[in-house]
């Protein structure tokens, strides 16, 4: 196995997964169309071709295209990655056949196959040893270090979504959060706790994986400030300019400052006890959201964006999707690592 083939594989099964339930939201509404299922290929190109639609079909493959091929190693890796995602591609178009709210495209088909390949040929000439190197240097080797990185890019990837709150899945219904974004309103404890939580969990996790002596709270800041970035960068491109930093309310900055005392407190402790913290912060994160009954559906903050092209509620389904199992995951992993320190 190539070298820092396992990490490659976790990320490449990470971006299959996103790709997989992108492609098939909303999920329901199942239908025969009457025709094949790669009836699509033959039809002619659209005159007019969305090139932000096309830009995105393009980079959600590129990142399987460069993980597949770093699992393979340079003499395989580039035809097996291409090979991959042009199948890959088509399956999903195919099936999106039988969903009414989707278009099979062959040039989405085509946009998609693009990625990969060029995913797979930035790979392939990838210096993958100073890569590794490098994540050595910071993460524990091993499968604990590998899922972890996997476990956190996932976190990032919620993080495009700018209607959803920074580190928390607590959603409000569209009326209620209209009222929040536009009308002063009185500052919610529930909503800050349950940021803290999650940041709090989200911080001795990522110190669990971190080499003894990297275990500091810098990288912790680093993540956050990085997750903040892609936030506020998708905001500035999806959402309507009055709420560009919805997002950033009091009850959000409280709870972040919170969160960050506590990781300060906790992270020197015992591998096994910063686990438990962890772990009974994420069931109280489940808790709040499961237990709330102004929990939005996925597709309820759609109102807050400006934009106009077709992947909108692709996005908005996949990172939502992704947010509320994160908890699960996260606990997983803990487990996991539980049995291993």
């Amino acid at each position: 196995m190539p070298h820092g083939a396992r990490l490659a594989i976790y990320l490449s099964t990470a971006c299959t997964l996103v790709i997989v339930f992108a492609s098939l939201y909303p999920y329901s509404g199942w239908t025969d169309p009457g025709i094949g299922p790669l009836s699509f290929v033959s039809k002619p190109f659209p005159k007019h071709v969305l090139w932000a639609d096309f830009l995105i079909n393009f980079s959600a493959y590129a990142p399987l295209g460069f993980f597949v091929s770093l699992a393979f190693g340079k003499s395989r890796g580039l035809l097996i990655s291409s090979l991959s995602c042009c199948l890959l591609s088509l399956l999903m178009e195919s099936i999106q056949m039988y969903l009414p709210v989707r278009v099979a495209s062959n040039l989405d088909w085509l946009a998609n196959s693009a990625g990969g390949i060029t995913g797979a040929l930035i790979a392939w000439h990838f210096p993958s040893a100073r890569f590794s190197i490098l994540k050595d240097s910071w993460f524990l080797q091993g499968s604990i270090g590998d899922a972890g990185i996997a476990l956190l890019s996932l976190w990032l990837f919620t993080q495009i979504n700018p209607s959803l709150p920074l580190m928390g899945s607590w959603v409000l219904e569209e009326g209620q959060l209209l009222q929040r974004l536009f009308i002063p309103h009185q500052f919610a404890p529930a909503e800050a706790a349950s940021i803290a939580l999650n940041l709090l969990s989200f911080g001795l996790i990522t110190s669990l994986m971190l080499r003894p002596e990297k275990e500091k709270l810098a990288p912790i800041v680093f993540l956050l400030l990085l997750a903040i970035l892609i936030k506020s960068a998708a905001a500035g491109f999806l959402l309507k300019p009055s709420v560009f930093f919805a997002w950033a309310n009091m009850e959000a900055m409280i709870g972040t400052g919170t969160g960050l005392v506590l990781i300060f407190i906790f992270r020197h402790l015992a591998p096994k006890a910063r686990i438990v913290i962890a772990a009974t912060a994420i069931i109280a994160q489940i808790a709040f959201t499961n237990f709330t009954p102004d929990i939005a559906s996925p597709t309820s903050e759609l109102f807050l964006f400006d934009w106009k092209y077709g992947q909108l509620p692709t996005l908005n389904g996949a990172t939502s999707f992704l947010a509320r199992i994160w908890p699960f995951l996260a606990l997983a992993y803990l487990g996991f690592i539980y049995r291993k320190v």
